[in-house]
């Protein structure tokens, strides 16, 4: 008579708390510039953050940041992106919220193309755009909307005058 091993059974356990968790200490880290590995130079302002969350969250980052051996690099962003439209980018990366006002959005939308934050633009913005930007705010909005698409060389919503 054949004795069979027991049969052994694997269980998973899945946090749903897990990973805000950690996002939050490392925005806490973040803010008190702990255990930072990279500096981000916007308009002459320097921010300083994660290599692993920026790369994460940006294809533009993961592209400078895999160059970059040494730690505390340095990273200057092209003159497009500013600081009204990369520090909400930043926030989010660590907070996964993105909070933004009528005034910078099309900044946030601009630089989130430009950093390659392909999933706000696509889950965010093509769905903002057009309510914030309605027929009656006239030419004004227009243009500066087609100053997006020309920085960014992407398709946002028309906006008729």
């Amino acid at each position: 008579m054949a004795t069979s091993a027991p049969r052994s059974s694997v269980f998973t356990f899945e946090s749903t708390v897990h990973s805000s968790h950690v996002l939050r200490c490392l925005d806490e880290q973040r803010r008190r510039d702990t255990m930072c590995d990279v500096t981000v130079v916007v308009e002459g302002q320097s921010f300083r953050a994660h290599r692993s969350i920026l790369a994460s969250c940006s294809e533009y980052m993961m592209h400078r940041i895999s160059s970059f051996s040494q730690h505390g690099a340095v990273i200057t962003l092209p003159q497009e992106v500013t600081v009204a439209g990369f520090e909400p980018l930043l926030k989010f990366a660590y907070t996964s919220k993105l909070i933004f006002e009528k005034h910078n959005v099309l900044e946030i939308r601009n630089s989130a193309s430009i950093l390659g934050f392909n999933d706000l633009d696509k889950a965010c913005f093509d769905f903002l755009l057009p309510k914030f930007f309605s027929s009656k705010l006239g030419t004004f909005y227009q243009r500066q909307i087609s100053v997006c698409i020309c920085l960014t060389g992407s398709r946002i919503p028309s906006v008729s005058s």
